[in-house]
């Protein structure tokens, strides 16, 4: 996606903060957003949601500390974008 980001330190304050508690989760979403899955038919694209075992092997590649954690969050992540990604708004 091009995005480059540095955490904030916690005792600095951003417009938009990432916690550093947030921080592996944040950029395991990032790493995994080529792993989203689409239907398409009828002249529409329908956002499945992301492919877990691809997002697994990002996971375990990268490295992440508490890929479990960072799994759960990716699953609250991915809930909110389809519903975005979803929406119809363009």
């Amino acid at each position: 996606m091009g995005v480059r980001l540095a955490p904030v330190p916690e005792d600095e304050e951003a417009d938009e903060p990432v916690a550093a508690c947030n921080w592996d989760s944040l950029l395991a979403f990032l790493d995994c957003a080529t792993q989203w899955r689409v239907g398409v038919g009828f002249g529409a694209m329908v956002w499945v949601g992301l492919d877990y075992t691809a997002c697994d092997v990002v996971l375990r590649r990268r490295g992440y500390p508490d890929p479990d954690r960072v799994f759960a969050d990716l699953r609250v992540m991915e809930d909110a974008a389809l519903a975005i990604l979803n929406s119809g708004d363009d």
